[in-house]
């Protein structure tokens, strides 16, 4: 009986530890970097999201939520310039009010942990760029708390997005009474950034389920300094550049984001996007006018293609058939005249009697 006893707890416990397994084999760690410091009122500091995963496991996807303690610090820029994620899905959203700040994005190819040799600088998911606000009622050393937000989460790279078993390790920094006067981590990072974002391409699509079936153009780029502010965009007249097609209104930059529909959607306008980081550094891509391009267009676009295109293939139908017509009336009087024309004689027949 106690043989019984035994074998039924070693197959209870067996099962436990293989159903556990999976999770047990793969776990990635989010750490908030510094853990601590002391900051004052006025200094700007960045804390850096990092992840560290279980030997040879990857990842491919992360949702991250950060909190902060919205009354003594506020979020004043989220950079993606260094950060695995190379794919953006949602965000950076900050909330200072809620104490908030949140991203989600993807990496193409997975991450798979650091190599060796590497000092822990590439295991970054982004940084936040904190400053910390006056004081009011509160006095002396304060401690302040950064965590993640229990709905961060971690993606496996194993093609079924199974989420990965996470831990995470938060922050406790320490707000004082004075500010340093020269702690302003994130100005230096802008200060030392000469160098423009990475050069990208833009491209033109269409769907008629999406935007209202207007053609709207993507682009996307990342710097890997300060990080990338904003888009610009600009449509002017290829033939009067800085001139809006059509008339005379100046074309103007104005802030945009992708996917971003065009407001020429007869797409003969030439389109500038322009691509600017934390310390102003510029990369701009140019689009010329794509109608009559018919690279721009995805394979799904051929009715698109057809429409915008209907009066060139008209013409070139209505060319063909003149073409084909004109060449069966041809080839039509050519055998008639053949067969009209009176049969030669040979030199050794005699003529036939009349």
């Amino acid at each position: 009986m106690g043989t019984t006893h035994m074998n039924k707890f070693l197959t209870a416990f067996l099962v436990t530890f293989f159903a556990l397994m999976p999770s047990a084999l793969f776990a990635a760690t989010l750490s908030l970097d510094p853990a601590h410091g002391s900051f004052g009122p006025g200094d700007m500091f960045v804390v850096t999201v990092r992840i560290d995963t279980d030997k040879d496991e990857c990842i491919n996807a992360s949702d991250i939520a950060v909190l902060f303690p919205p009354d003594l610090v506020k979020v004043t820029a989220v950079s993606k310039g260094e950060s695995l994620m190379t794919l953006w899905t949602d965000g950076p959203l900050i909330e200072n009010e809620k104490g908030k700040v949140s991203w989600s994005g993807g990496i193409p190819g997975g991450y798979c942990g650091r190599v060796l040799g590497d000092p822990g600088k590439t295991n970054i998911l982004g940084k936040v760029v904190f400053s910390v606000l006056g004081i009011k009622e509160k006095a002396g050393e304060v401690p302040m708390g950064f965590s993640f937000a229990s709905s961060t989460k971690v993606l496996q790279n194993d093609g079924f997005g199974t989420m990965a078993t996470l831990s995470t390790k938060d922050a406790t920094l320490t707000r004082v009474l004075r500010a340093s006067g020269v702690k302003n981590e994130w100005l230096d990072i802008v200060h030392a950034d000469t160098v423009p974002p990475d050069s990208f391409d833009v491209s033109v699509h269409h769907d008629p389920n999406t935007l209202g079936g207007k053609y709207f153009i993507i682009f996307s780029t990342v710097d890997k300094q300060s990080g990338v502010d904003h888009f610009e965009v600009m449509e002017d007249d290829p033939s009067r550049i800085g001139f809006v097609r059509g008339s005379n209104e100046h074309a103007r930059l104005e802030t945009a984001a992708s996917p971003y529909v065009l407001f020429d959607q007869s797409l003969k306008s030439r389109v500038t996007v322009r691509a600017i980081d934390n310390a102003g550094n510029v990369e701009e891509a140019i689009l010329p006018p794509s109608n009559g391009t018919f690279s721009v267009y995805a394979a799904n676009d051929t009715g698109a293609l057809a429409g915008e295109y209907q009066d060139l293939w008209w013409f070139m139908l209505v060319a063909l058939f003149a073409v084909i017509v004109g060449f069966a009336y041809w080839h039509h009087r050519v055998t008639k005249a053949k067969q009209d024309a009176p049969t030669p004689l040979h030199n050794n027949e005699p003529p036939q009697p009349n």
